[in-house]
């Protein structure tokens, strides 16, 4: 049995939330793997991407581990689209002329918060950024 058979959100669940959102249509997220509370995202690099000095604007290694980090969320839990950013810290490293790929894990998942970490890497695998994230996560209660 692969990683992906175990989740509670499959890599064809990933690629099609991807699909479906807009703001993930226009980064042009590709999920490429899932496991137990992982996920491996890739942006393919861009004209619109690129900043002054010809590498990958600041925020595409935020996006990027942003949906990586909210997709491995779900692994664990199944689909919570209300799972929402509180906060995201990002450290850069080197700047990427190439994809960049991201791999977000949960380090901590409580019933209203979650911890991960993400690192993007350029194509020849070197890391470009490290990120910490925390999530808030929607707790489906009616009676609120």
């Amino acid at each position: 049995m692969s990683n992906a058979d175990t989740t509670a959100f499959t890599l064809g669940e990933a690629s099609r939330l991807l699909a479906e959102q807009p703001f993930c249509r226009w980064w042009g997220f590709e999920a490429l793997a899932v496991g137990h509370g992982t996920c491996t995202l890739r942006l393919p690099m861009r004209p619109e991407l690129i900043r002054p000095g010809g590498v990958l604007h600041g925020s595409g290694y935020e996006a990027v581990a942003d949906v990586a980090a909210w997709i491995a969320i779900m692994t664990l839990v199944g689909e919570e689209p209300m799972a929402v950013t509180i906060e995201m810290k990002t450290s850069f490293f080197r700047g990427a002329t190439t994809d960049v790929t991201s791999e977000a894990s949960v380090l901590r998942l409580g019933r209203r918060v979650a911890f991960l970490e993400a690192r993007t890497f350029d194509a020849e695998e070197r890391l470009c950024a490290h990120s910490t994230l925390t999530y808030s996560r929607a707790v489906q209660d009616p009676a609120r």
